[in-house]
């Protein structure tokens, strides 16, 4: 998908929460001079099906939700489906189960990494409302090829996280706007020519062939930084620290991909997981020694003083649990 005479045609959206009402704000307002092809992933749940509808009732443009292979269809709105990553390729979509990128399927990133690769100067980044980070290294990516990168000004967006991360990401992007504004701008730079492009980093492609499934891991040949003390939450592979320009992410041998606040959280998920998890089995403990004392008076005191034990430890988890939803509150 050469540049040549092409328009800035291609624009990527991603967003996560709050990143409705924004997309839906910028459609409102969304009239391009000239057909478009526009690619939106916002985190959402398996079962949230409705999405597809509130988007072609409000939408402009045709709506589908593409299958793998879809041709890329000009004029038309292609929504990421559940549980799918949605690159593209050459006139066509690609939707793949790779592994989830930032704790998603589908995942910004790697949509924005495949604009990059195949769109060049003709992708058009934007980043909308939203937690933590994702797209903000897709964004750069985006940029690092000669296309344009636009950003929801942090002070409009519910969640101004993911919009401060893209800022802080690429530097300067081409736009800071209101959700509203975006939209007015991509109406008339859907009919600006492409700018001059510059082939997308080895790192970038790799990146993207792993989330596409066209690697079933990273060997050492493709290794994109420094080993890591830090295990993946998810396969507990061991973790490469990729430095990417103002960003640090993490990516492990069978995919998975974090940057350092998406670690973070999800280091989070799994140690309030474990808590759950010792403090049910601490009083099934319990319960046991106190079956078990009923059942042989000979060690029936020891049996007790082990259920009391087990209580003890699991009001002491049970206190932990509840200090830290206090301090995250």
């Amino acid at each position: 998908m050469g540049d040549g005479d092409h328009r800035r045609d291609l624009i990527g959206i991603g967003g996560s929460a709050g990143g409705l009402p924004a997309l839906l704000e910028l459609l409102d307002s969304f009239r391009p001079q000239e057909p478009a092809s526009l690619f939106v992933v916002l985190h959402r749940a398996k079962e949230a099906g409705h999405l597809f509808e509130i988007l072609r009732r409000r939408s402009p443009i045709d709506v589908i939700e593409p299958e793998d292979g879809t041709p890329i269809r000009h004029g038309c709105l292609h929504l990421a489906p559940p549980d799918a990553h949605m690159l593209i390729g050459d006139d066509h979509v690609h939707l793949r189960r790779g592994p989830k990128e930032n704790n998603f399927r589908p995942a910004i990133d790697p949509l924005f990494r495949s604009l990059a690769v195949f769109g060049g100067s003709r992708a058009t980044a934007v980043i909308l409302s939203g937690y933590l980070d994702d797209g903000a290294a897709g964004s750069r990516a985006i940029a690092r090829v000669g296309g344009g990168v636009i950003v929801q000004d942090p002070n409009d967006a519910t969640s101004p996280n993911m919009p401060r991360a893209a800022i802080s990401a690429v530097g300067e992007p081409e736009t800071i706007a209101s959700a509203r504004a975006i939209g007015e701008a991509l109406s008339g730079i859907v009919a600006q020519p492409a700018g001059p492009a510059h082939d997308a980093p080895q790192s970038v492609r790799v990146e993207m062939m792993i989330a596409g499934l066209e690697k079933a891991s990273m060997t050492s040949e493709d290794r994109l930084g420094e080993l890591s003390p830090y295990n993946c939450p998810d396969c507990n592979g061991v973790l490469w620290r990729i430095e990417d320009g103002p960003l640090s992410r993490f990516r492990c041998h069978t995919g998975h991909a974090y940057t350092q606040s998406a670690l973070a959280e999800r280091q989070d998920e799994l140690l309030e997981q474990s808590m759950y998890d010792t403090l049910r089995s601490l009083r099934e403990k319990a319960r046991m020694m106190r079956d078990l004392a009923e059942r042989d008076d000979i060690n029936r005191k020891t049996y007790l003083q082990r259920a009391t034990d087990a209580d003890t430890d699991a009001a002491n988890v049970e206190q932990l649990i509840l200090t830290r939803g206090r301090r995250a509150s």
